[in-house]
């Protein structure tokens, strides 16, 4: 492989993916002094609430380092943030918030509890694109406090609501009609630790520089480059110290690295799925002896040691993976059992149609595994775009989807089949089950912790044997790093809402 210089990799040459010129262009902006920090990215649209991309966590990361929340976590759990300290009622219907002292917006103006109440009010006309906060009914401030009050109970309030939807500054968005098109010179202004320099859409790349006044402490790094940059590039980029922060799905890297004596490999936990969408409206796959017989069928420990080239994390049949404590180890786990297969379908020979990125090595592996047992995949490559498009529109038989987001609160495992899944790679899950509609919304309400996992568990009991989604297996991700630059935090739960990218921006402010 190539050495890529670093000419070639400020200058865009590689691939044409790198230069930023929004504004200018990075080479000409260059942080001389060294207090620079470089990452591998990819191309997330405006970062805004409004205009950043919902493929993928990637967008939502860079809006966290651009605004705040209202809460946050660390490496524990549920932190303050934007908030001091809050209290609920006991029907869970009522939070109050007491706000930080000396908070400003990057343009100077103080941020408010007016603030906060705007942006939810204005959420409810033009929702954050990566979490709804539907469930809110209305909010009130009061001098240095606010008040939320719920159209019903809802348990992950703190971490998904609180602690995902960002304070947006009334002075700027409270005259704009179509925050989509708006590209007004504010509408980057946040209260986070960086605000955005330079994007340039075309390359994909982003600079964002420290906000000096930033109320929570001095930001460590005063410059953060988000370079996009080409797959085979990235290890002979990071070994070359082009890029300092970049992340792989394939555990080879840390034998590559283990005798760099500059660069660590952090290792995530299994927070990305692999998994089969099944749209369970359809012939054959209306029958879950069908869906049972491909969970059988596929050697989906093989499969994930062929793909990830490390130890398989082997998807669990209820879907929230292991080392995380919603997981429920008590389930129906499908060994690899081809025979069984058979069995189930009868001597039946199938025809299946596969939707699936035409980047996605992993059906060419398993396509084989069913054509053994009488499954013929017809796999259909398309681009992601309208991958993403055909599992939203539920005009698929199965979607190989392959996402993070199962890391954080268990209530995705609601919002995934009642349609209010945001991440739009996660999106594609068609089940009709009135017991597991009960449960999902029965979990969602309660406020008794135990009583919840005993519902969770129950839904991970009834996907495990009904298979609306067949998991392969779960990844890891492995982020190469110079821990003189930049040391990864592992975020509890993953972070916002189950996202395993070391990006917390706890990890950026000087302590």
């Amino acid at each position: 492989m190539r050495h890529v210089t670093r000419r070639e990799l400020i200058s865009g040459t590689i691939g044409g993916t790198l230069a930023l010129s929004r504004k200018g262009n990075v080479a000409a902006n260059a942080d001389q002094s060294g207090n620079l920090l470089q990452l591998s990215w990819n191309d997330s649209g405006v970062p805004n609430p409004f205009q950043v991309s919902p493929a993928g966590p990637r967008g939502p990361i860079l809006v966290s380092l651009i605004y705040d929340t209202l809460t946050w976590k660390d490496e524990s759990g549920i932190i303050p943030w934007l908030a001091s300290e809050w209290s609920a009622s006991e029907d869970g219907l009522t939070y109050s918030f007491q706000l930080v002292s000396g908070a400003t917006w990057h343009d100077g103006e103080p941020l408010t509890a007016d603030d906060v109440a705007f942006s939810f009010d204005y959420y409810a006309q033009h929702p954050f694109v990566w979490m709804s906060s539907a469930v809110v009914d209305s909010v009130t401030a009061n001098g240095d406090t606010v008040e939320f009050t719920l159209n019903l109970p809802y348990a992950p309030f703190l971490e998904d609501i609180a602690g995902i939807v960002p304070i947006i500054p009334r002075h700027v968005w409270e005259s704009v009609d179509d925050p989509i098109a708006y590209d007004g010179a504010d509408s980057t202004v946040g209260s986070g630790p960086y605000s955005l320099a330079e994007y340039n859409d075309t390359e994909g790349a982003y600079r964002l520089t420290a906000n000096a006044g930033y109320w929570r402490g001095t930001p460590a790094v005063a410059e953060l480059r988000f370079l996009n940059v080409p797959p085979e590039a990235i290890i002979p980029a990071t070994q070359q110290g082009d890029i300092d922060v970049s992340p792989s799905s394939d555990a080879t890297v840390i034998d590559i690295l283990a005798d760099d004596e500059r660069l660590e490999v952090h290792e995530s936990a299994p927070l990305s799925i692999v998994r089969l969408a099944v749209n369970t409206s359809r012939a054959p796959l209306d029958r879950k002896e069908v869906r049972q017989a491909i969970m059988y069928a596929i050697d989906r420990e093989l499969l994930a040691e062929t793909i990830t080239l490390g130890p398989a994390v082997v998807g669990s049949a209820g879907v929230i993976p292991p080392e995380t404590p919603w997981f429920n180890p008590d389930l129906t786990q499908y060994d690899f059992d081809p025979d069984r297969a058979r069995e189930l379908l009868g001597g039946e020979q199938i025809s299946i149609d596969l939707i699936a990125d035409a980047s996605a090595r992993d059906p060419d592996i398993f396509a084989p595994m069913l054509e053994a047992v009488g499954i013929t995949l017809n796999v259909q490559r398309v681009d992601s775009a309208t991958r993403i498009q055909l599992a939203r529109d539920g005009e698929f038989d199965l979607a190989f989807l392959t996402h993070i987001g199962v890391g954080g609160d268990p209530d995705y495992l609601r919002r995934w089949y009642s349609g209010e899944e945001t991440n739009a790679f996660a999106q594609g899950s068609i089940f009709t089950n009135e017991e597991y509609t009960r449960l999902a919304e029965e979990q969602a309400e309660s406020l008794n912790a135990e009583e919840r996992e005993e519902i969770v568990f129950e839904m991970q009991a009834i996907l495990a044997e009904e298979l609306p989604t067949i998991v392969l297996y779960h990844r890891r991700f492995y982020w190469i790093h110079d821990p003189m630059l930049f040391t990864p935090m592992e975020t509890w739960g993953g972070l916002m809402n189950g996202i395993p990218f070391p990006h917390n921006k706890l990890a950026l402010i000087a302590t």
